[in-house]
């Protein structure tokens, strides 16, 4: 036991003792925190587009001879000082702060990453104008037999052959090559094996396209390949889509910080080809990729969640939300090592809801009424929308755009008579529009405008029976329309008829 230093805690001095984690114990832990194949390769992929990498090659071999998966990249290189600091077991202080376009956070993520599929991780590293790379590998059955954190500056390997003349091909850039794939590869080599084998590589190229998508597109796109096939990015919005319907981006405050929101509700399958269809279900399915899609710095954390708000069901499956969040939102929004995991703080929490069900109401609709137009227009076109949205209950409802220049003009010329029977017909053409006769679910049965809901209703009833309408007929009507089931007894005593 070593004593290292003295401190002093209320007048009496006492000793420090160092606690260093066995080199052994410690390495095999962190082979077991979760990742997928998928999740680990995208962790990687995080340093190449953090050091501003335009091309990633991913290769995967197996054979009897030497297996391995390289990432090589095209962006700025390292020294041999710099990749051996990176090469350290959390190599950078999680508090520190990080750029709006850095992809990483604990100084994990390479390492844990790499340990997760394989027993041997080797890096190299360029700088641009000079032919020399460095070098540094871990091994873990050497740390295993030494119980001490030794990282060699050299590989002499078939693997690191091989891959590594990948490497020469850019002016500068680094490499990273994983081997004794005992994680990935287990089992022996068969026609069977190698079947299975691919799949999974398949299941890789779809996670990184959709992980990676808004990287793949655009002006400044980036190439990824892998084993030489370019990775196409999977927009889960469907924003090439003329049928997809759009709201207006939301911005939500946060301790000073703004997070964007932006709502997507995508075509009904009507209007999409078999192909279409199933290549905007994604991954896990319509139904599993509904919901919030959480992006750091543009990176997918989440791909389809309602947080524990809502459930997740059938009508409610063609609203996808992105959600912005950057990099000092971390520690916030619970942001895991994986980078796989996030979870709104608490202040959010209500503004988050009400997004996620109008987004739920307006998918509904457009799943159940294929022709609803439901899109938000930008706020210079606003009276030029036919209809506008309001939340009435803790549903959507549609009511005509008064505002409307078209009808404005119309009411301006009609007398005072003619003009009282037109907003009573107007009323009954929202009352009883397909999109809000078929509201279903349960309504708030608090509100904070609930009685100005009654008197709305009380005046519907009143201007029903001005222009001809019974008493009876003209309650039965207000009665009927969605957003007042419930209060019939409330409208009743209101009414003095």
């Amino acid at each position: 036991m070593k004593y290292v230093r003295h401190k002093f805690v209320k007048g009496e001095a006492m000793k420090t003792k160092l606690a260093i984690p066995d080199a052994a114990s410690l390495i095999l832990s962190l082979r077991s925190v979760g990742y997928t194949l998928e999740t680990a390769i995208a962790d990687i992929v995080d340093n190449s587009i953090t050091a501003k990498a335009t091309e990633i090659c991913i290769d995967v071999k197996w054979n009897n001879d030497f297996s391995y998966i390289s990432i090589c990249d095209n962006g700025f290189g390292m020294n041999e000082e710099d990749l051996h600091q990176a090469m350290k077991i959390g190599s950078k202080n999680p508090m520190d702060q990080r750029g709006h376009d850095d992809l990483g956070r604990f100084g994990m993520g390479l390492k844990t990453a790499a340990f997760s599929l394989c027993k041997r991780l080797t890096v190299g590293s360029k700088l641009a104008g000079t032919e020399s790379m460095s070098v540094r590998v871990w091994d873990i059955d050497n740390i295993v037999d030494s119980n001490r954190w030794e990282l060699f500056d050299g590989s002499a390997t078939l693997a690191w052959q091989d891959a590594s003349k990948r490497l020469i091909n850019y002016n500068q850039g680094t490499i990273v090559v994983m081997e004794k794939l005992d994680r990935f590869i287990t089992e022996n080599y068969s026609d069977q094996a190698i079947g299975r084998f691919w799949q999974r590589i398949a299941e890789m190229e779809k996670h990184l396209s959709m992980v990676f998508h808004r990287f793949l597109s655009g002006a400044q796109a980036i190439r990824i390949f892998i084993n030489g096939k370019r990775v196409e990015p999977w927009d889960p919005f469907m924003r090439q889509s003329l049928a997809t319907q759009e709201f207006r981006e939301e911005y939500v405050e946060c301790n000073g910080r703004n997070i964007r929101i932006h709502a997507f509700i995508l075509p009904h399958h009507s209007k999409m080809s078999i192909s279409e269809f199933d290549e905007a279900g994604g991954i896990n399915g319509w139904m599993e990729q509904q919901g919030f899609y959480v992006y750091r710095n543009k990176r997918l954390i989440v791909p389809g969640t309602w947080f524990k708000m809502l459930r997740k069901n059938e009508p409610s499956q063609l609203a996808r939300i992105q959600l912005d969040l950057t990099a000092d939102m971390d520690f916030e929004w619970k942001i895991d090592v994986k980078k796989s995991s996030a979870a709104p703080p608490s202040i959010l929490r209500e503004n988050i809801r009400r997004i996620a069900r109008i987004a739920q109401e307006a998918s509904r609709k457009v799943y159940y009424f294929r022709g609803a137009v439901i899109n938000q227009k930008t706020r210079d076109e606003d009276n030029e929308a036919i209809w506008e949205q309001a939340i009435i209950r803790g549903r959507m409802f549609f009511r005509l755009n008064r505002d409307h220049a078209l009808l404005k003009e119309v009411c301006s010329e009609l007398s005072d008579g003619s003009a009282k029977k037109l907003s009573a017909y107007m009323k009954m053409v929202e009352g009883f529009a397909p999109m809000n006769v078929s509201l279903t679910g349960p309504v708030s049965s608090e509100s904070d405008h609930a009685e100005e809901l009654v008197n709305s209703a009380v005046k519907f009833c009143y201007d029903l029976i001005e222009v001809g309408y019974s008493s009876s007929e003209a309650l039965s009507k207000v009665l009927q329309i969605s957003i007042y089931e419930g209060m019939s007894d409330v409208i009743k005593s209101k009414l003095k008829l």
